[in-house]
């Protein structure tokens, strides 16, 4: 066994994630501004209702643009 070998090379290089429509970096944005940290974090299930209504925000918008 060669312990001096990176484990770097193994790894295949990362794939590019496409670029985020404008409504969706502005949501998650928003999110990031107002909800970690706060007392919705505290409670699982707030979060949890919070994180499905944003993600429902983002498909109503894709649609109402026709991404879907």
């Amino acid at each position: 066994m060669n312990d001096t070998a990176s484990s770097k090379a193994a790894m295949p290089a990362p794939v590019p994630e496409p670029p985020l429509e404008p409504h969706v970096s502005l949501i998650e944005r928003w999110w990031a501004d107002h909800f970690p940290g706060s007392p919705v974090a505290a409670v699982t299930a707030a979060w949890n209702h919070a994180f499905a209504a944003k993600e429902e925000l983002k498909r109503r918008l894709a649609a109402l643009k026709g991404d879907n």
